[in-house]
């Protein structure tokens, strides 16, 4: 055997190192990226959770909400400051989940649930109300989201409301 053939066979074998290797890497790329897909599900989850747990343990906070999503206008000053502030938070929380389905980052079981909720908290007109006063706050595809689904007009009924047939 000559030395060319001897260099052959290690660049041959070289090669399939650098396929090995690069194979193995793209599993690993893709092992963390669901990783961290699946942390940032949670996350946004464990954040509605956690919005839905101060609404259920503050008797004050919830009689405020309550008040406000059907009447925006009637809240006092310190209390359209709570009621502004769990909504501000809440509307993070979904705005954040948006884009993580609008990247194909979120389960599209997930999603669901986050757009049910959407537009079950925007048929209340204290909500529609406290947005116009917010809307500059968030971004752009975002609040274009937010409008078209307000634009549906659909009855409140999250509470238990009669819906006028």
């Amino acid at each position: 055997m000559n030395w060319d053939a001897i260099g052959a066979i290690g660049d041959f074998l070289g090669a399939i190192g650098v396929i090995v290797s690069l194979v193995y890497l793209a599993i690993q790329i893709r092992a963390d990226t669901r990783a961290k897909r699946s942390s940032a599900v949670h996350a946004q989850v464990e954040a509605f959770r956690g919005f839905l747990q101060t609404l259920a343990t503050e008797g004050e906070l919830s009689s405020i909400y309550f008040r406000g999503i059907n009447d925006f206008s009637s809240l006092k000053d310190v209390e359209r400051v709570r009621f502004s502030s769990a909504l501000g938070h809440l509307f993070r929380v979904l705005e954040e989940a948006y884009f993580f389905q609008e990247e194909g980052n979120l389960d599209p079981k997930f999603w669901y649930g986050f757009e049910t909720s959407i537009k079950e908290i925007l048929a209340y007109r204290g909500v529609q109300d406290w947005w116009s006063t917010r809307s500059h706050w968030y971004n752009e595809p975002f609040r274009k989201f937010v409008q078209t689904i307000m634009a549906e007009r659909t009855s409140p009924k999250m509470y238990g409301e009669k819906v006028n047939a």
